[in-house]
């Protein structure tokens, strides 16, 4: 099975082997979900990300274990920052992202 390389913005150096069936989905709601002119709360983010998986027929035996959604959610949205695809707004708790600005 192919991995990715996920990256993590707050640790550099660190990567972790993401199995890359997974790692796109969650990156493809992810993306689909977020927009680049309003911030939204992580957990919100994750529950659109549950509800683009039940809408896209993602069998749930991909990820069986309850938190594996939210685990894989946490993994990419570190990588997606480390990309500089998703940005966190600044100074803010709960965790508040947006899709990066274009240009």
């Amino acid at each position: 099975m192919t991995s990715i390389q996920a990256r993590n913005v707050n640790h550099p150096d660190h990567r972790e082997n993401l199995k890359a069936e997974k790692y796109n989905l969650i990156r493809e709601a992810m993306l689909a979900s977020l927009r680049d002119d309003a911030w939204m709360v992580f957990s919100e983010l994750e529950d659109m990300v549950r509800a683009w998986l039940d809408s896209h027929d993602v069998p749930t035996a991909l990820f069986p274990k309850p938190g594996s959604v939210r685990w894989y959610c946490k993994a990419v949205q570190l990588d997606l920052e480390a990309r500089k695809e998703i940005e966190r707004q600044p100074k803010k708790s709960p965790l508040h992202l947006r899709k990066c600005r274009a240009g």
